[in-house]
């Protein structure tokens, strides 16, 4: 029995659904406060030089923060 559930992944990155084998994941710290809280999973295309750069500084959390 396979799963079928992940032989595709969505890249964080270029917003594309690709094929397991050409997703890669960079784990980073999530820092709030000068606080390590937990780690950020970024998927991305491994065949991309674009989302192999874009990973390096992507952050889920990057420019959410209220200005006040």
């Amino acid at each position: 029995m396979t799963l079928d559930a992940f032989k595709t992944w969505k890249c964080h990155i270029c917003k594309e659904e690709r094929p397991d084998d050409k997703i890669s994941v960079v784990t980073k710290p999530l820092v709030i406060n000068g606080q390590t809280v937990g780690d950020q999973n970024i998927r991305y295309c491994n065949d991309r030089p674009a989302c192999i750069e874009g990973a390096k500084e992507f952050s889920f959390f990057k420019g959410k923060r209220e200005e006040r």
